[in-house]
């Protein structure tokens, strides 16, 4: 039997389903696209009012470190790749710095330790909604898109 609650929901689902077909129509619209870029443009002038673009992630002490820090995803992958650097002592693993750089970099493991190391005491946030803090060591991201010469016109980081 069909409620008139359900057939208002229904209706409305549907409803919203139709609507949000064309959004991709919209969105390929120059003119819309236009529009989007202005207002993407003056988010980001305004964020770099607002903020202090040279603010590093607070940093807390040893006694601060949580006892319990959990593990994003896996501690032993399972994948062909990761178990042939693996048995190589990651002697063929390389970090890529492409895109918007002036300098594309490829950085053996081994290179990457060579270089000056920082270690900080920060929070992690997790989208998973826990936090810990924790220590970590390696080299200043900063230094590496430095060193790859990272364009003004790059807005993103991806990492895989």
């Amino acid at each position: 039997m069909i409620t008139r609650r359900g057939l208002i929901g229904s209706l409305a689902a549907g409803a919203g389903g139709i609507l949000m077909s064309g959004c991709n129509k919209i969105n390929a619209d120059p003119m819309v696209r236009n529009v989007l870029k202005s207002a993407d443009g003056l988010t980001m002038r305004a964020q770099r009012i607002i903020t202090d673009r040279s603010a590093l992630a607070r940093e807390f002490t040893a006694a601060d470190l949580s006892p319990l820090f959990r593990a994003n995803g896996t501690r032993l992958p399972a994948g062909a790749d990761y178990a042939a650097h693996q048995a190589s002592g990651f002697a063929d693993w390389r970090i890529g710095i492409d895109g918007l750089v002036a300098r594309p970099l490829s950085l053996s493991l081994s290179q990457l330790r060579a270089m000056p190391q920082r270690t900080q005491i920060t929070r992690h946030d997790c989208v998973e909604g826990w936090s810990a803090i924790g220590q970590w060591t390696g080299v200043a991201l900063k230094l590496l898109l430095d060193r790859a010469g990272l364009r003004s016109n790059a807005r993103y980081l991806i990492f895989h």
